[in-house]
Order: C-alpha cells, then sequence, then structure tokens
C-alpha cells in the first residue's frame, strides 16, 4: 500500500467532509432513513427469532428481503443496537469502505497495470469520487452493502495477483451468497484455471448454505432457501429496468420482445466476453506482462458489466468505478483531448441525474430514457480503448504508431 508519504491526505480530508456533510444534511432534512439496512436489519431479527423472513414488507418501497438467509445472520449483531445506533454504524462503515476502496483501486492500477508512476493521485482519487457521487449518496441513503462488496471484490483480485489464493476464495464466496449474479466473476478465474480459488468459494457458499439450520433446523433451512429463490425470481420480474441492455433494446424495438430475450443478451454478451478472456490469454503467451494486465481488465470489466446485464437497483453502477479509475489514471498520463472530452459528457450523463438539479420529472425521463446504462456501456467501451493504448506495445494487433 502507500507509503507514508505518498498516503493521499488531501483526498482522505476532503472525502471526510464530503460524507460528513452528507450525514449532517440527511438528518437535518429528517431522510436518515436507511430503507435497504432496514429490511437487512429485520430480516436479522425475524430470522433468528424463528420468524418469517421472505415475502414481508420490512420497509418502504421495494422492502422485500431477497437475500439470502446466511446474509441475514450477517447483521445479527446490529440488532442488538438500536436502530438509529445500527444506521449510524453502517453509514460510518460504507463512508471509511468507500475511502478505502478509491484509494485501494489507484494502488493496484498503479502498481500492477500501469508501467508510469501515477501523477496527481489526490485529483485523480477526487474526480474519481465525484464521479460516483450520485450513486454514493443513494448508496449512503439507503444503507445498502454495493460498496463493501466491491471492497471484497477488489480485494479477492488483490489476492489473487498475490497467489493468496485461499483467501481469495473465501471473499469471493462470501460476495457470492449476498449477489448471485456476481457468480460470473468466476469466469476468468476458471479460464485461467486458478482452480483452488474457485473450490474455496464453493466450500464458503457450502458452509453459507448450511449455517441457518442452526437456526431453524434443517427442513427449515431447505425452506428458507426455496422462498429465497423464489424472491431473487419474483424481484427480477417485477423489476422492469430501461438502464440495462435488455432494457435499451427494448425502449428502440419495433416488436415486442419476449420475456426470454434478456436471456438471449446476457449469453450474447458472455460469449464476448469469454473470447476477450481469451484472447488475453493467447497475447499473455508471448508477453508475461499481460497476464496481470489481463485479469484486472477481465475483472473490472464483468463487475461493470453486471449492473447493464442484470435487472437490480441503479445503485450497482458503482460497480463501474475501478474502471472510472483506470480512464483517470490514463487520461492524466497520456492528455489525450479527444478521449478527454468524451469521458466528461459520459461521466456527466453517468452521475448528472440528480433529481434536486434537474427536477423530479427530467430526472424520471432520464432514468426512462436509459440514460445512465448508455453512459455506463460508453464508459466500458473507452476503458477498453484505454487497455488496447495502454498496452500498445505488447498487443501485436494494435496500432503503436500512436
Amino acid at each position: 500500500m502507500f507509503s507514508g508519504k505518498s498516503i493521499p491526505y488531501k483526498f482522505i480530508f476532503i472525502a471526510l467532509l464530503f460524507l460528513i456533510a452528507d450525514f449532517v444534511v440527511e438528518n437535518i432534512n429528517h431522510r436518515f432513513h436507511l430503507y435497504d439496512f432496514m429490511v437487512y436489519y429485520k430480516a436479522a431479527d425475524a430470522i433468528a427469532a424463528g420468524k418469517q423472513v421472505y415475502g414481508v414488507l420490512f420497509a418502504l418501497g421495494s422492502g422485500y428481503f431477497k437475500y439470502s438467509p446466511f446474509t441475514a445472520l450477517l447483521f445479527y449483531l446490529a440488532t442488538i443496537l438500536p436502530y438509529y445506533a445500527a444506521c449510524v454504524i453502517q453509514f460510518t462503515l460504507t463512508s471509511f469502505t468507500t475511502i478505502f476502496i478509491c484509494i485501494f483501486l489507484l494502488e493496484i492500477l498503479s502498481v500492477y497495470f500501469f508501467e508510469q508512476p501515477v501523477t496527481s493521485p489526490n485529483l485523480i482519487l477526487g474526480l474519481a469520487l465525484v464521479s460516483i457521487s450520485t450513486h454514493l449518496v443513494r448508496e449512503l441513503g439507503l444503507g445498502n452493502v454495493n460498496v463493501i462488496l466491491l471492497s471484497l471484490l477488489c480485494l479477492a483480485l488483490f489476492c489473487v495477483l498475490r497467489r493468496k489464493f485461499t483467501l481469495a476464495g473465501v471473499f469471493l464466496g462470501l460476495v457470492i451468497i449476498t449477489k448471485p449474479f456476481l457468480i460470473f466473476i468466476l469466469l476468468p478465474l476458471a479460464m485461467r484455471r486458478y482452480f483452488k480459488t474457485i473450490f474455496v468459494t464453493g466450500i464458503v457458499l457450502l458452509i453459507c448454505f448450511a449455517l441457518p439450520a442452526f437456526f431453524v433446523g434443517i427442513n427449515g433451512n431447505v425452506e428458507m432457501h426455496r422462498q429465497w429463490l423464489n424472491a431473487i425470481m419474483l424481484h427480477a420480474e417485477a423489476f422492469m429496468n430501461s438502464n440495462t441492455l435488455d432494457g435499451l433494446i427494448r425502449d428502440i424495438s419495433p416488436i415486442n420482445l419476449p420475456d426470454t430475450f434478456q436471456y438471449g443478451i446476457l449469453l450474447f454478451m458472455l460469449i464476448i466476453y469469454i473470447l476477450f478472456i481469451r484472447s488475453n490469454i493467447l497475447y499473455e503467451q508471448k508477453n508475461e506482462k499481460m497476464k496481470t494486465r489481463g485479469l484486472i481488465m477481465e475483472w473490472f470489466v464483468m463487475l461493470a458489466l453486471i449492473p447493464s446485464l442484470f435487472r437490480t437497483d441503479t445503485e450497482h453502477f458503482i460497480m463501474t468505478l475501478p474502471l472510472i479509475m483506470l480512464i483517470l489514471i490514463y487520461l492524466f498520463s497520456n492528455k489525450n483531448v479527444w478521449l478527454t472530452i468524451f469521458f466528461i459528457i459520459a461521466s456527466l450523463l453517468y452521475v448528472g441525474n440528480i433529481s434536486d438539479l434537474v427536477g423530479r420529472k427530467l430526472s424520471n425521463d432520464l432514468f426512462d430514457w436509459g440514460v445512465l446504462g448508455i453512459s455506463n456501456i460508453v464508459l466500458l467501451a473507452l476503458s477498453l480503448y484505454c487497455y488496447y493504448k495502454e498496452n500498445r506495445n505488447l498487443l501485436p494487433f494494435v496500432d503503436k504508431a500512436t
């Protein structure tokens, strides 16, 4: 990590001011409810008491518990505290995790991806934080766990890079039991034959599936997991999202596409993703440096693809943070004017849907038009451009003259 002389104190100070200000404003406006956290909190209390967990409205909005029984148990200790105190701890944990993940991502990319030293780290970190600010404020206001999961995913990647495969598997198991669609992050590990990490991930998942039986018995545990799967399916069916690739295509399609179309999109994108991994593996055989860089890019691309492939809440778009950080580092090193302009436009679309700023009607229209989903795809494409340009001396098909 950072040495004592290079710790980005300016960024930490500014980030803390931003997070404290958000906490104060939310409390002053009496909006410090953390409804998603309320669902975790009440579900944990319910499962410990042997009460119904699934199909019960725990909070306003989509306040049904749709996560695994094990995930509910993770929040059991929080139920010892009064709800407001637990909310403060959740907000604080998410805030410090946000600062950590920004610095940690900068370190991973500077050490394992870019050849040149990172310039202006405090400014890069500050811009990265601004780039996700809208999604971060929503994450904090709801008390969700996406930032924490992103941190675990990046820690898992770091462990793989450092050949700590067992610990990587533990992190991945905890992530996947919470958000099962993140299981696709195992694809690059499988294709690169990191089978030890996959095996440990499987063991952790089995343990997570079994543990709730100590509270509800074996039959009760089986029934709860059946209800969990039903809750996942119901949420996906009811949660139409114009920001997914499926939603974007449906909006412009002149015909009424069947429900199964979303699975065709998923399959198509996974094939493209697998071919991307395969091409990286082939070029790694000619240059060892590409092995680490390829894995990092594959990892971050999948994280950014997740909210574009699955119908879920917009806070999940915060998973694009690693690619935003990658683009920022590249821009500060290469001073590409046109790429900078494209990035600014994409970032404004990605983060600019603030109802207090643009008005609720326009905000709803921007959501329905899929502006967030489009900007996410553009950011992903820009990151791939940066990836190939940064490695133009290592890849035979990239123009080395530019």
